[in-house]
């Protein structure tokens, strides 16, 4: 069997340990691992205690000569592994697998709540992301510092991703003019925003455009609602608004790369209780508004279709390892595991849930999905 077809390119990754003392080949750690998690282990105690389970097993499929690993040794090598040379390889390998499919790239940030590091003032490590939207895919990610957010860590992760030709969406953080300016100057990207009020001057703008403008029924502002969505007794609509007049940013050398400004109004009615939320945009293209609205819409897919799923179904948040780089490291193999699973069409139209059940309950649907599904994509 070849083992190597989907790790060929963490080949490339540097084993830190010394070849005198070393028992197991890195890339057999890297795939007993994907197992572990596959399997829903979220620690190296219980997943080592897994994988002696089926030691037999494993040592079949991958020759190993000495065993199973300890859980020292995984702990140790997910400590120790360069994050930033695993997350080059993992953006690489996704890279050859969408090829050049997918328009739209999310970012979001999303806490781990049980690495919290009770030693160092609590702190709860954050992660942030970048989601192929129209694909559904994870396509990287990057670590906020401890004593930053997200806004210094979106500029690392748009480096770190290509990005080139695609729409960008983040949350209001990400709206900032050298974000704005990066996306569009020098990633040679577009991008939609949202606006909020920390950047209060840019939203009364805005604000203030579309209440005067729609006052006067005005042709420059193109309009579409959806239909009525009912939901556990929950009735909303949206009605989306967007124009190319960009003369109302009073700071336009602030804001240079707006071309076009949207406002989209959410009318909300659950249980006889009545909201009506307004929420607006920047724009870096004159895109149309069917394509506003999709954009928009599909933005949330980073927290439906990836955050949801790391955390209810690949328990994220009960993953307690945070030993040097034992959290970046292991958010990136959760990602990897998600993306193996979404690209697995081997079982039909099966959720997440259900496959990762099927893989725990025969090793086979997790051979065929490494080493004959993956490579023939």
């Amino acid at each position: 069997m070849n083992t190597k077809a989907l790790f060929n390119h963490f080949e490339l990754l540097e084993d830190f340990r010394d070849i005198r003392g070393k028992k197991h080949e890195l890339v057999n750690i890297i795939i007993m691992t994907i197992y572990g998690v596959l399997c829903g282990y979220t620690d190296f105690v219980n997943m080592a205690d897994f994988l002696e389970l089926n030691e037999e097993y494993f040592i079949t499929l991958l020759n190993l000569e000495n065993g199973i690993p300890s859980h020292d040794t995984f702990s140790r090598v997910f400590a120790s592994l360069n994050s930033k040379e695993l997350m080059e390889i993992f953006i690489n390998w996704t890279k050859d697998v969408v090829k050049e499919k997918g328009l739209h790239i999310a970012l979001d940030g999303k806490a781990i709540k049980s690495a919290r590091d009770k030693i160092n003032n609590g702190n709860i490590p954050y992660i942030l992301s970048g989601f192929l939207c129209d694909i559904g895919l994870s396509i990287g990610q990057v670590k906020v510092d401890d004593k930053s957010n997200e806004i210094t860590a979106i500029p690392e992760l748009l480096d770190l991703i290509d990005v080139k030709g695609k729409i960008i969406t983040i949350d209001a953080i990400g709206t900032q003019e050298d974000i704005a300016n990066k996306i569009v100057i020098d990633k040679k990207a577009a991008y939609m925003l949202k606006v909020k009020d920390n950047q209060k001057d840019l939203k009364d703008d805005i604000k203030t455009y579309f209440d005067l403008e729609l006052k006067k029924d005005s042709s420059d502002i193109a309009i579409a609602e959806t239909n009525y969505e009912k939901n556990h007794g929950r009735i909303e609509k949206r009605t989306y608004y967007i124009s190319y007049d960009t003369e109302c940013i009073s700071d336009k050398n602030k804001w240079k790369t707006i071309k076009a400004i949207g406002r989209i109004d959410v009318y909300r009615e659950e249980y006889g209780k009545v909201s009506i939320t307004k929420n607006y945009y920047i724009l870096s293209e004159k895109f149309n508004i069917d394509r506003f609205i999709n954009v928009t819409r599909e933005h949330w897919n980073i927290e439906c279709s990836l955050h949801w799923r790391l955390d209810v179904i690949l328990n994220e948040d009960h993953s307690t390892n945070k030993k040097d780089n034992s959290i970046d490291n292991l958010a990136i193999i959760r990602k990897i595991v998600f993306n193996l699973a979404r690209l697995d069409n081997s079982m039909g139209n099966l959720t997440l849930k259900k496959k990762l059940t099927r893989y725990a309950f025969d090793f086979q649907n997790i051979e065929n999905l490494i080493f004959n599904v993956i490579p023939s994509i």
